[in-house]
């Protein structure tokens, strides 16, 4: 529960923060999540990009994921991103940032790692009140604490949204995380929420 409040309080600092600065646009999601294939877990993630100036965004994203009673995984990931191409239906990012991975002591010995990242994402708009946006972050030298050797952090995510009334979506999530051979959080499908404003 404790993650759960720092995560909100996070999140709420980037769209305070944001707001103080007179933000172009911001956009955030929370999706509910289980785990399919070997890894059936549940969790919760939630994302926020904000625009501060033209072309240049903030970005945050957090996920919490149980899987049974003893294995628990949390993921948090702030950096910034620049909007190379958009066109009327096409965004295209690039960034990076900075992770941090807590997993539980029966999973990866309980070391926490943390490494900087580099990102990839495009919002693309298939059709009319529909938004499709994907990212994959690569951490080439992610270091859990007490391990001999870096690891590589991956992450990626696929959100499909519907617009159901102005600045308010109903969305699908598919998520998936890896960091190196021992901790992976398997496919990871859910929905929930998108806001943008």
């Amino acid at each position: 529960m404790k993650r759960l409040v720092c995560m909100l309080a996070v999140l709420a600092v980037v769209f305070g923060a944001s707001l103080a600065a007179g933000a172009v646009s911001v956009e955030g999601d929370a999706s509910y999540l289980m785990g399919f294939g070997d890894n059936k877990g549940q969790g919760f993630a939630a994302h926020a990009k904000v625009e501060l100036m033209a072309e240049v965004f903030a970005d945050a994203g957090f996920s919490y994921v149980t899987f049974g009673e003893e294995r628990t995984e949390t993921l948090l990931t702030l950096g910034g991103l620049y909007r190379v191409a958009s066109e009327e239906d096409l965004q295209i990012f690039i960034g990076g940032g900075y992770a941090m991975l807590t997993p539980s002591e029966e999973n990866g010995g309980g070391k926490k790692g943390n490494g900087i990242f580099g990102k990839f994402g495009f919002t693309l708009i298939p059709g009319p009140k529909m938004t499709l946006v994907a990212d994959v972050g690569y951490a080439p030298r992610f270091k859990l604490n007490g391990a001999d050797d870096a690891v590589s952090l991956i992450t990626a995510r696929a959100t499909l949204s519907y617009e159901v009334m102005e600045n308010i979506a109903v969305q699908g999530t598919v998520k998936h995380y890896r960091a190196g051979k021992d901790i992976q959080s398997g496919v990871l499908i859910g929905g929930g929420v998108a806001i943008s404003f």
